[in-house]
């Protein structure tokens, strides 16, 4: 048997102890009335403390072991989703902000664990706890047995139909407002300083509270459905016990007590199957959101046979179209030789952004070709592109641990030295060495604990720590003021001649600091030498 199976056969065992107890108290008490020999009662007295003591020490081990059969498949799981992420990265999943996305992609990995723990064990405990219950009673009395085991059966039926369906037509939609309102906190921790300096906090805080408002108002309403499947256990159980009272007339008072107590034993097993019936719905609906994950179309295919990675780094451009749902600009032309450097302007929204993510194929190209070495991107796998061309964006990601942690995403085999090499080229590294903690200084959340021009040189060293040839960095000093903007500009461009930069921005300050602009907007893409002012 599997840890899994052991796990749920203790499970049962454990709810038998629990009727056992119930039953044989029932048992003793009627017989202890009579006042006999206290050695006929001998036996129940041991029963009741061997059921008591049992019950908890097999409800440890089935806990211990579908515990432990339950986080591995959630990890299991939830490595899936990553992947699945990382798949469909940075496209995503339509209609998901952010927030919502990662609030969604967490909670629903979790209902991998309540289908096992909260959903399939409870019937199966209660099946079986049942039916061993009614064959104990059609022993003691058949008539008994009968009405109880119809009891039950009626009870389930009505639990697994009317409680689902009682939660799915109370349009239960705290899934929903959850995501809603984490996707507002992370925008609003994101934008915090922007909103502050603004005094638009308003505008969050109300959002923030809609979707409090509207979560709490859809948890009542489930709460309220959820006493549903209880109510149908407990008058289930009224009524079989009114039914055996009655029909056990000529049956040994003794044992009167049994049989009538029987159907209130089976009320924690019940119970705990209405509970999950009332979980049922999020489940089944989470499952459906973790396929649809799993089917998204990838952001980037990689050709059934690669190529092998070129031995060259000049980057060409010939006719690109580039886009995300529909085409935002086409027809551009740029050719960035082996350690040559480009700046790619344009007014907001005009596709900048896009063309770096393009460039670094993290999206498809909607038309034309990139090549990279001479060979068309698109016969190369992804991360052959990725491991020449790297991506810096203007918010990039830095880790809540220290810098020696958040570098090593780039090479976990680099050694110190190494890190102190990538470090210097980006400008960091006598910072660095100043630092009491050297390597090891936590940046924070977020990087909270650095300046903005020392995040970006961070982000920056890693890239240079990674390798990476062809250097794509979104608006690398917007963030930063002019002294410390031009200061990263300097170390950017000092990374040449042997690597190529293609820097997106809007700056006029780092435009006339480039020879080569790619002007991109309304109309067809120009490239041209730039002059002072351009």
């Amino acid at each position: 048997m599997t840890k899994l199976a052991w796990g749920r056969t203790f499970g049962v065992l454990s709810q038998l102890a629990a009727i056992g107890l119930l039953l044989v108290s029932a048992w003793l008490i009627v017989r202890a009335a009579e006042q006999p020999p206290v050695l006929y009662l001998m036996v129940a007295i041991v029963a009741v403390r061997f059921f008591g003591l049992s019950r908890a020490a097999l409800r440890y081990v089935e806990r211990l072991l579908t515990h432990d059969v339950a986080l591995a498949r959630v990890t299991e799981a939830r490595v899936a989703a990553y992947r699945d992420l990382d798949r469909v990265a940075p496209v995503g999943v339509p209609g998901r902000r952010r927030g919502d996305l990662v609030s969604r992609v967490v909670s629903d990995v979790d209902a991998v664990q309540d289908r096992m723990l909260r959903l399939r064990s409870p019937w199966i405990v209660a099946l079986a706890s049942s039916l061993l219950t009614v064959a104990l009673l059609v022993v003691v009395d058949p008539v008994s047995g009968l009405v109880v085991g119809l009891g039950t059966a009626v009870v389930l039926v009505l639990v697994r139909v009317v409680v689902p369906r009682a939660v799915r037509r109370s349009g239960d939609r705290s899934s929903g407002w959850r995501g809603d309102l984490a996707a507002d906190v992370s925008h609003g921790v994101v934008a915090a300083p922007d909103l502050v300096a603004y005094g638009a906090t308003d505008l969050l805080r109300a959002s923030a509270h809609r979707s409090i408002d509207l979560l709490s108002d859809a948890q009542r309403r489930t709460s309220r459905l959820a006493g549903v499947g209880e109510a149908i256990v407990l008058v289930g159980a009224g009524v079989a016990v009114a039914a055996v009272a009655a029909l056990s007339g000529g049956l040994d008072p003794v044992l009167v007590g049994v049989v009538v107590l029987a159907p209130l034993a089976l009320v924690e097993p019940l119970t705990a199957v209405a509970d999950a019936e009332g979980l049922r719905p999020g489940i089944e609906d989470a499952e459906r959101r973790l396929a649809e994950l799993a089917e998204a179309s990838e952001a980037v295919t990689d050709p059934a046979r690669p190529v092998g990675a070129p031995s060259g780094f000049a980057l060409e451009l010939e006719g690109l179209a580039i886009g995300w749902d529909s085409t935002l600009v086409s027809g551009i032309d740029l050719v960035v030789p082996e350690g040559g450097v480009v700046a790619v302007r344009g007014p907001s929204g005009s596709g900048k952004s896009t063309l770096a993510l393009t460039i670094a194929r993290l999206i498809e190209p909607r038309a034309g070709t990139v090549r990279l070495g001479g060979v068309d991107v698109r016969t190369l796998a992804a991360s052959d592109v990725r491991s020449t061309i790297g991506y810096l964006g203007q918010d990039e990601i830095v880790f809540d641990t220290t810098i020696r942690e958040n570098l090593r995403i780039a090479d976990p085999s680099a050694t110190d030295a190494d890190l102190l090499v990538a470090l210097g080229r980006a400008g960091l590294g006598d910072f660095v060495r100043s630092l009491p903690g050297g390597l090891d200084t936590e940046v924070g959340e977020r990087g909270g604990r650095l300046s903005g021009g020392e995040r970006q040189r961070l982000c920056l060293a890693r890239l240079v720590l990674g390798g990476h040839r062809v250097l794509v960095l979104d608006e690398p000093t917007e963030h930063l003021d002019e002294r410390a903007g031009d200061e990263l500009l300097d170390d950017v461009l000092a990374l040449g001649p042997g690597r190529s930069i293609v820097v997106v921005t809007h700056s006029p300050r780092v435009l006339d600091r480039i020879d080569e602009v790619l002007t991109i907007g309304s109309r067809a893409p120009s490239a041209a030498a730039s002059t002072p002012g351009r």
